[in-house]
């Protein structure tokens, strides 16, 4: 269990707003990090560590040299990602399982990404580069996500909704904090002032159907 905190586009002190942070440190007792956006003064990533594998590496958010433009926050267990990394032959630099969800964008976009994943997760994923910030969450909901979002575009994202109650923000007194819904990713454009709007919102799996990643690994079986 880890805690993921993310603001994009706040107007307030981000000093002040990582207090809130704090509030989810109890899903993190052994580290903790806040990290600003480079470029984007009012984008931070916050996250509080449960160490499990990789003391080393295992902070968040995972950068890796080959990415530079990508910013990943997940909470969560991908437990394909060895096979996926042989598979593709991706080479990792850290020894955490997350990074599979870096590799993945990069060769095929984020709904490849997603369907191909089988685990239990909640993650933020941003892309510098091609200016677009991106929610996810498993199918059957097993990690936390909140979200809130007010129509001027700023978007706050915590592991629970605690961290993010008491966020202030200029255009409302209270902020709606709502669950982000199972089995979905949700694509966002980040704006120069570190805004987003929303694009869309995808059901990539429904509790009935069978999870695409089995599909594909039951078609390589046939070859």
């Amino acid at each position: 269990m880890c805690g993921i905190w993310a603001l994009f586009g706040s107007d307030d002190c981000l000093s002040v707003q990582c207090l809130s942070a704090m509030k989810i440190a109890h899903r993190g007792p052994d580290a903790f990090r806040f990290e600003n956006v480079n470029g984007y003064t009012n984008c931070c990533f916050g996250f509080h560590r449960l160490a499990v594998v990789d003391p080393l590496f295992g902070m968040q958010p995972i950068r890796v040299r080959k990415y530079p433009y990508l910013w990943l926050c997940y909470n969560g267990e991908i437990y394909n990602h060895k096979a996926l990394q042989q598979r593709f032959e991706f080479e990792y630099q850290t020894n955490v399982d997350g990074e599979i969800i870096l590799h993945l964008y990069d060769k095929g976009g984020i709904e490849k990404t997603i369907c191909m994943l089988d685990g239990v997760f909640a993650f933020i994923l941003l892309d510098t580069a091609n200016k677009k910030v991106f929610l996810g969450r498993d199918t059957y909901g097993v990690r936390p996500l909140f979200k809130a979002m007010t129509e001027d575009g700023f978007l706050a994202v915590c592991s629970e909704a605690k961290g993010l109650v008491s966020l202030k923000h200029s255009t409302t007194p209270f902020l709606k904090v709502e669950p982000f819904l199972p089995g979905h990713y949700e694509v966002l454009d980040l704006k120069p002032n570190g805004k987003v709007a929303s694009v869309e919102m995808v059901k990539y799996h429904h509790c009935t159907d069978e999870p695409l990643h089995a599909i594909y690994d039951s078609v390589e079986k046939l070859f």
